[in-house]
């Protein structure tokens, strides 16, 4: 399995283009410095969240079962609802693992971006954090539920997609369940509990900034493989992380930064050294206000971790073995040192993990 991911990761600025490189990374320093100071004022005030599945004493609450057994989400047509349960079940985190993984079916059958899944999640987990009417009644009620994450789906669809999807569309992937009515009264109270504010910082955005603020400046940024393997596969924890309920509390930075620690262990010495690697964690640590040697981050490195092992089949260190990095960057120094910055023969990877299943393979997508 190493072999395969890998393999995978070798091709990815081939598949990428020169387009993929984030518009941030071309920005001043002190600019990305200003943005990040931003984007964390904004997820500590107006965009937090706390996890509405605790109660004040930190217990989750006894809600149902927790078997999820009335939202049946194999594909993506759609939320299935078994009628026979005569009473609303109430809400647990499982229903929202559900919803999250039906959202990313939807998402890539209609070839948008994954981070579109993350920023709908989070305006569905801060609505039902307000403790809202309507979000007190999707609490109670799977299908208010249900009915809450898709709209929320649409909503961010409609926000940061180039296309936008139809409320009736909506209706028909829930097998007529809801209506365009229900789904744009629905819109309306969550714009209404959040406020209207459906802008705030992502975690795939602030791992794009903190690497553009550590590797400035650096030796080990002139390596474009480098780069890219530590933006893929903290991209691919992102996306991991919407899945886990445990993290829904969690500020987007703190779980950019976890991922990109994660990622680090995919890169070998010589591709950055340990000198090399203090910068990197100091210039983060001075733009961000976050230590990333800090003991809470810690579990939600974990839980990234096992999250990437489970769905990817291997760790960062047997990746690290595998992309040999840091012969990639003794390549290109031998290279340039022959014959100057043309001609090197720096090879560029990776493909982005999340489009690679366990079994390697790509996952399915619309034509």
């Amino acid at each position: 399995m190493p072999e395969v991911a890998a393999a995978a990761a070798k091709n990815s600025l081939e598949e990428a283009g020169e387009d993929s490189e984030p518009i941030v990374a071309r920005l001043p320093v002190t600019a990305i410095s200003d943005r990040i100071a931003v984007m964390r004022i904004q997820e500590e005030t107006n965009y937090r969240c706390r996890d509405y599945f605790l109660d004040p004493l930190g217990h989750e609450h006894a809600l149902g079962d927790g078997d999820g057994d009335d939202m049946d989400l194999d594909d993506a047509s759609g939320p299935q609802h078994h009628h026979h349960h005569t009473q609303p079940r109430p809400v647990d985190a499982d229903c929202r693992t559900k919803m999250a993984e039906w959202c990313a079916q939807v998402i890539d059958f209609c070839k948008f971006s994954r981070e579109t899944v993350g920023i709908g999640m989070s305006y569905l987990d801060r609505f039902m954090a307000t403790g809202a009417r309507r979000a007190r009644e999707a609490m109670a009620d799977r299908k208010d539920y249900q009915l809450a994450a898709m709209t929320t789906l649409y909503m961010a669809i409609k926000i940061n997609e180039p296309l936008e999807m139809e409320t009736k569309l909506l209706s028909d992937l829930s097998r007529g369940c809801y209506t365009s009515v229900e789904i744009a009264t629905m819109e309306i109270d969550i714009l209404g509990a959040l406020g209207w504010r459906v802008a705030g910082p992502t975690p795939l955005a602030f791992v794009q900034h903190f690497l553009a603020v550590g590797l400035h400046d650096t030796e080990a940024a002139a390596n474009p493989a480098l780069e890219a393997t530590l933006l893929d596969f903290s991209r691919f924890q992102t996306e991991l992380a919407i899945g886990i309920p445990a993290l829904l509390s969690v500020s987007p930075s703190r779980i950019a930064l976890a991922a990109i620690l994660n990622s680090m262990e995919a890169i070998d010495d010589v591709a950055m050294n340990p000198f090399e690697r203090i910068s990197f964690y100091r210039a983060i640590e001075a733009t961000s206000g976050i230590d990333p040697s800090a003991t809470e981050l810690l579990p939600i490195r974990s839980l990234l971790m096992d999250s990437f092992v489970r769905n990817s089949g291997v760790d960062f260190k047997q990746v690290a073995t595998q992309l040999g990095l840091g012969a990639q960057r003794q390549r290109a120094t031998k290279s340039c040192s022959l014959s100057g910055s043309e001609g090197s023969d720096v090879e560029v990877s990776p493909v982005c993990v999340s489009q690679t299943g366990a079994n390697g393979m790509k996952k399915q997508r619309c034509a």
